[in-house]
């Protein structure tokens, strides 16, 4: 009887884990987010399409950035989170894009999942950035992105256990500050604006993987 009822725990298992797929196991703090890196034909070549934060958003006010923003209920895909965000911060329809495909998604330790979107506007001289969240749109043409080093510096993260760590349990763990791990900071520039952190980041493994594209 016992084979058999381990047979049975096992089949339940396995039942359990046919019914869907894997996803991220994130807490609480980490939500997911559509932006789009949005292409644009400009004086005559392609080029990349950034905004610049209002100063009255509480969250990074006068970074530059890609549209997006986190995904919410109505949409479908973190595709559509992208396309209604972008349509909503430039003023345009979903018509107005073409989306090209999916980036490499980044996971974040201070905020979102970021999933990029890589699409094409037809006509940025339909772009009416929406002043509530938009203080301006600029476009950096892509074969200066693509001839640009970007400056890079190496982060550090750490941790402390609190006050009330278990250090019964584990009386080795360290009371001080944890070095962990770090990640690399890219920046680029172009005039008088500096594109930085996680937009650099999605834009960095952009250009990384149209260069070994063109190689």
């Amino acid at each position: 009887m016992e084979g058999s009822s381990n047979r049975i725990v096992c089949q339940k298992i396995k039942n359990m884990l046919g019914k869907r797929k894997a996803i991220l196991d994130k807490n609480e703090r980490l939500w997911e987010a559509g932006v789009l890196v949005p292409l644009v034909e400009y004086r005559g070549e392609i080029g990349v399409l950034f905004e610049v934060r209002s100063k009255k958003l509480s969250w990074q006010p006068g970074d530059v950035c890609f549209p997006g923003g986190k995904k919410e209920k109505k949409d479908k895909t973190l595709q559509d989170t992208a396309v209604r965000e972008t349509c909503e911060e430039l003023g345009l329809e979903s018509v107005d894009i073409e989306i090209y495909g999916e980036l490499d998604y980044l996971v974040t330790q201070m905020g979102p999942i970021l999933h990029p979107f890589l699409g094409f506007i037809h006509d940025p001289k339909q772009v009416k950035p929406s002043m509530d969240e938009v203080a301006e749109v600029f476009i950096v043409p892509l074969s200066a992105l693509l001839t640009q080093t970007p400056r890079k510096v190496h982060m550090e993260m750490a941790n402390r256990a609190p006050k009330d760590f278990p250090y019964d349990l584990l009386p080795e763990y360290p009371k001080v500050w944890n070095k962990r791990r770090g990640y690399d900071v890219y920046f680029y520039s172009y005039k008088n604006h500096v594109i930085w952190g996680m937009t650099a980041m999605v834009l960095y493994g952009f250009l990384e993987r149209l260069r070994a594209e063109e190689s």
